[in-house]
């Protein structure tokens, strides 16, 4: 999918990005180097323009002063002098090229030597005796002024030439430019045509595999999960949703099939063992009550303290083994099931008062958290107190130092219809490998345990139309879940 549609995609998206951001960006510094240029020029046309007004008014300043020392003569030629020389210095800096530079020195040259010529003639009359006669003068102080007027007229041609040529360079590259741009918006959709034909004969190829693929399925599996029918897609996404759906079928249906697997292979691993349970058990039952009742005869009878206290070991351990006993018989035969509408707050209550005292000998603080309103189901209340306390049991004992146990019923809304008994302990937690077996008949994490007492509660709770579950708390400890449907 990404090598076939979504890398070629990018990659197309890529290069029109970047074609149209190198071309749009080249416009954008043509128009600015374009501006820049037309800025330039102008302004070298405009000082040279001005050079030209401020020169002959200089000079038509100084041919009709008649007094040579008059001073405001002197201020005029001093005004107009300054205002030459300050447009020639604003063209020197937008004169760029060499050419403009020639130009500008030769202004620069030609108008030092008619300003010492103006100054010679602004001269008191007692210095200028020895100059040439008037006409003379007037004669060479026109052909100096128009000795400065000429390259300031070839700067205005020359910087008119620059910005006709300026204007002609950036005409072409513009149609250039054009050409480029519009060549890629003719191209790229003719390349998207193309492509999404070829995208289309692919996923057409692909649709088609799809189809095999899953009849197969259909075959292996025995069961309806589904086509797709092509000819009625008018969209992708319509494709997609029915490949979607048949491909969750389809795992549905394995898992269905895993699930089974696994049931029946453990139901018959169950009825051996339960069969082989019942029947050590009942061949074990009669003899151990003989034995039971021996001991008892004889602790009667004998007074020394020390044997008694050794009948009484051989007592509490027959004892163990009775309950181990009947575990197995309630494994190999479970009771049927009495189910009557009842309080569970009144079985969560019944089994923490039997296991008050234990809690207590052993340090274990209880912390109940029950609703204030009756949570009612439809089950066997001394199958589902036989769970209660298996697991406070089991919390307990997992706290030999002591601590603090939480037991509480969260009851979902009506509509959802399930309630939850929640039994954690502060404990060490179960290990991974227990964990992933808890509920596995002799599976255990204790010495003494027998792996029995959770596998019937995992099998009482599965009857009631429940489940039973086991966690690891994140703070340490373990957590058990009984989640039961409340009566309607």
């Amino acid at each position: 999918m990404w090598r076939k549609i979504i890398g070629p995609t990018i990659l197309v998206s890529v290069l029109w990005i970047a074609a149209s951001s190198i071309t749009t960006y080249t416009m954008v510094w043509v128009d600015e180097y374009q501006a820049r240029a037309l800025a330039d020029n102008v302004a070298t046309i405009r000082e040279a323009w001005a050079m030209q007004a401020a020169l002959w008014r200089l000079h038509a300043a100084v041919m009709e002063s008649g007094v040579k020392d008059r001073p405001e003569v002197r201020v005029e030629v001093t005004e107009w002098e300054s205002a030459f020389t300050r447009h020639l210095s604003e063209a020197e800096k937008t004169a760029l090229t060499d050419e403009e530079q020639v130009l500008i020195r030769a202004v620069q040259d030609h108008f030092a030597v008619y300003r010492d010529q103006v100054t010679r003639r602004l001269q008191p009359l007692g210095l200028t005796d020895l100059l040439a006669s008037q006409a003379a003068e007037r004669e060479k102080l026109i052909r100096l002024a128009r000795s400065v007027a000429e390259p300031c007229r070839e700067l205005i041609l020359l910087n008119e030439r620059l910005l006709a040529e300026s204007m002609a360079r950036i005409a072409s590259l513009r149609t250039a430019l054009q050409v480029v741009r519009f060549t890629f918006l003719g191209l790229g959709p003719i390349a998207g045509v193309v492509y999404g034909l070829w995208v289309a004969r692919g996923l057409n190829r692909s649709i088609s595999q799809i189809s095999v693929t899953l009849r197969d399925a259909a075959g292996d599996l025995q069961r309806d999960v589904g086509s797709v029918d092509i000819r009625q897609l008018g969209d992708l996404p319509g494709l997609q949703q029915q490949v979607q759906a048949i491909a969750s079928r389809i795992r549905h249906v394995m898992e269905e099939l895993h699930q089974t697997r696994r049931q029946a292979m453990s139901a018959e691993r169950l009825a051996a063992v339960g069969e082989l349970a019942a029947g050590i058990a009942h061949e074990l039952r009669n003899p151990l009550t003989s034995v039971k009742l021996l001991i008892q005869t004889v602790k009667r009878q004998i007074e020394h303290e020390a044997a008694r206290k050794q009948l009484q070991v051989v007592q509490r351990e027959i004892g163990r083994m009775e309950t181990i006993i009947q575990d197995l018989l309630d494994f190999a035969k479970p009771p049927a099931l009495h189910r009557v509408p009842h309080d569970l707050r009144t079985t969560v209550r019944r089994a923490l008062n039997l296991i008050e005292g234990r809690a207590r000998q052993q340090g274990v603080v209880i912390a109940e958290r029950l609703p204030h309103v009756p949570v009612m189901v439809n089950g066997d209340p001394e199958q589902l107190h036989q769970i209660l306390v298996n697991l406070l049991l089991n919390g307990i004992e997992a706290m030999p130092s002591g601590g603090t146990l939480e037991i509480a019923i969260e009851s979902d809304s009506p509509r959802d219809g399930v309630c939850r008994v929640c039994v954690s302990d502060r404990g060490t937690g179960i290990p991974q490998p227990v964990l992933d077996r808890i509920f596995e008949p002799f599976v255990t994490s204790k010495e003494s345990g027998t792996g029995l007492g959770l596998a019937v509660s995992h099998r009482i709770a599965r009857e009631h139309g429940g489940t039973l579950l086991a966690t690891n708390r994140p703070d340490g400890g373990a957590m058990f879940t009984l989640e039961l449907p409340l009566h309607a």
